[in-house]
């Protein structure tokens, strides 16, 4: 089996290079080639990769800035044109776990259908687990004190920061949608993975240290992102509820979500104003199908 490593990249140069080093100190000839797929790059990357020596790492920069969801897009196109068999996603801000990837591949190197194997998150910022992906519906999110003793769990989706990605999917059309540009890329993408009949897995013994922005406040664990954020996450869901999941029974539980946020901005979030405004044209645009990279 061939096995990429793909990395997300924003001009995150220092970013980049560490992931790199953590890779070629502890991976051996654990993957056939590395993907950087930067957007708007600084040009310092290449002539470091250069530099270095790492034959084995592929760089890409746009021009444009892709977001999240082209740059997912392109690490798994791009993957599967080279003859990846399975792609392994990481975020310029993760930390490369050989261990973890290790669990990966061993259970999706045993599993037919497989369109993605999830590690266990761990969010070392509030000291939870995280086990959203394990509902179909995101709304609230399922975090957990202590780790699941099996050893899979079936999934609808899960973040693709140190997923495990499947390229059949990929080679057949089935790709994440990269008109979401930022927010939601998963989760649309773990829908219609199922939808075309490939099973997802959380693997419990393949924990991963995830630094996603939660914060814990007074009314709950939220999300800390800046407020510009705020319009794509509620017009990227009702789009993923639009193309993958068109039934009344979303669109209330979408409903929910924008209920859920009127509230936390109400009560915890800065900014009230401005996160309001752009709640209300995020919501609108979503219901307009306005689609890609907007001014906020």
């Amino acid at each position: 089996m061939s096995v990429w490593l793909a990395i997300s990249a924003f001009r995150n140069d220092e970013d980049v290079l560490r992931i790199l080093h953590q890779v070629h100190a502890s991976s051996g000839q654990a993957f056939d080639q590395i993907l950087v797929v930067d957007s708007q790059g600084t040009g310092s990357l290449p002539t470091a990769i250069k530099s270095r020596n790492w034959t084995d790492v592929l760089y890409r920069s746009y021009p444009r800035n892709l977001g999240s969801g082209a740059n997912l897009h392109e690490r798994l196109r791009i993957a599967a044109q080279g003859g990846a068999d399975f792609v392994y996603t990481l975020n310029h801000d993760a930390n490369f776990d050989m261990q973890a990837f290790s669990r990966l591949f061993e259970t999706a190197n045993t599993m037919d259908n497989l369109g993605a194997a999830y590690p266990l998150g761990h969010i070392s910022t509030i000291g939870l687990y995280n086990l959203t992906g394990t509902r179909e519906l995101p709304l609230p999110a399922k975090l957990v004190a202590s780790p699941p003793k099996g050893p899979l769990l079936d999934a609808f989706w899960s973040s693709c920061n140190g997923a495990l990605y499947s390229t059949v999917p990929v080679k057949l059309g089935v790709v994440p949608w990269d008109a979401l540009w930022m927010g939601w890329e998963d989760l649309e993408y773990g829908w219609r993975l199922r939808s075309h009949g490939y099973r997802q897995v959380i693997v419990c013994n393949a924990v991963f240290q995830d630094e996603y922005e939660y914060t814990s406040t007074r009314v709950g664990n939220l999300v800390d992102k800046p407020a510009w954020r705020t319009y794509y996450h509620i017009r990227n869901l009702i789009l993923a509820v639009r193309r993958s999941r068109n039934r009344p029974l979303y669109y209330m539980v979408t409903a929910g979500r924008f209920v859920q946020e009127c509230g936390a901005i109400l009560l915890a979030r800065p900014e009230k104003w401005k996160r309001f405004k752009l709640l209300w044209s995020g919501a609108l645009d979503g219901i307009r199908g306005i689609e890609g990279e907007q001014p906020c």
